[in-house]
């Protein structure tokens, strides 16, 4: 219990460093700027049908493939200097330990990479406002949307940059659709996070931005020429193409991963990954980096 106060005292330190890291607030920023860019649209198609949203738009949200780009991008930039061993660390190992404080910085990655998700959550709800009506139903713009988008967006004079998928409708309710992408989700931000921190820690600087640039740019191409070039199957090694749920296999066809799939293997990587980091660190040198957190 003592050492996981102290884990825990290690990673809420790093929260408070937030409201005076200029980064946090361009990255804030940047997420109001692209949600407002993906749904904003939905206000003219709302009045153009004449009936209100339902909020439950973030499923879809990572379903246009540049958006891989976007959030890949945005999420390494989060996590770019993990483990996070700034000018503070020193005096964090000598109170804590460094077993402690290695935890500590990996469950930061956790529970931010949760309120990181929960930022885009929210924020696709209050794009909607104020045609929005909360409602445990799909509701009928979002079905029309899935049946005839591009026909819907050309009639109400306007482009919008996420698709709801008909099968996926019909295939889930809005909850049980909104808790899997939160999951998701959640659970690729932490890899990237932990991806970032575990090769920061084993190989040397940069080279977690480098690792995860390269799924980032995977995951564009397997939506794009990847799979007309290479197959379905690169979807396999994509953990960031993962992050949708129009993505994944619902029908357990065999032709891209299916959501159990992608759940285990980010749960194994990120476990993984942390250990190695953990073992890795408790060995290595103690490396003190210059500059903001």
């Amino acid at each position: 219990m003592h050492n996981f106060k102290k884990i825990f005292f290690c990673a809420r330190v790093n929260f408070k460093k937030w409201s005076v890291t200029p980064r946090m607030y361009a990255i804030l920023s940047i997420i109001i700027i692209f949600e407002y860019y993906t749904f904003f649209g939905i206000h003219q198609i709302a009045d153009y049908l004449g009936v209100n949203a339902a909020p439950w738009v973030f499923p879809f949200f990572m379903g246009h493939p540049s958006m891989f780009i976007i959030i890949g991008s945005l999420t390494t930039m989060f996590y770019c200097n993990a483990p996070f061993s700034d000018r503070h660390m020193p005096f964090l190992v000598i109170r804590i330990g460094r077993r402690n404080w290695i935890i500590g910085q990996l469950l930061y990655i956790y529970l931010s990479s949760f309120v990181y998700t929960a930022c885009f959550l929210l924020l696709s709800v209050v794009m909607l406002i104020p045609r929005v009506q909360f409602t445990t139903e799909w509701g009928a713009l979002l079905h029309t949307l899935s049946k005839s988008p591009m026909e819907v967006m050309k009639q109400a004079g306007t482009i919008i940059s996420f698709m709801p998928v008909e099968e996926l409708l019909a295939l889930l309710t809005p909850i049980q659709a909104t808790v899997l992408a939160f999951i998701l989700f959640w659970l690729v931000t932490a890899f990237i996070g932990v991806l970032i921190c575990c090769f920061n820690i084993t190989v040397g600087k940069m080279s977690g931005i480098i690792i995860a640039g390269i799924f980032t740019c995977i995951a564009y191409f397997s939506a794009f020429l990847g799979t007309i070039s290479i197959g379905k199957w690169l979807y396999y090694i994509s953990p960031i193409s993962w992050g949708c749920i129009s993505y994944l296999d619902w029908y357990n066809t065999g032709a891209i991963p299916s959501p159990t799939y992608a759940i285990i293997c980010l749960l194994s990587a990120i476990v993984l990954m942390s250990i190695i980091s953990v073992i890795i660190f408790c060995k290595k040198d103690l490396e003190i980096q210059e500059g903001e957190f």
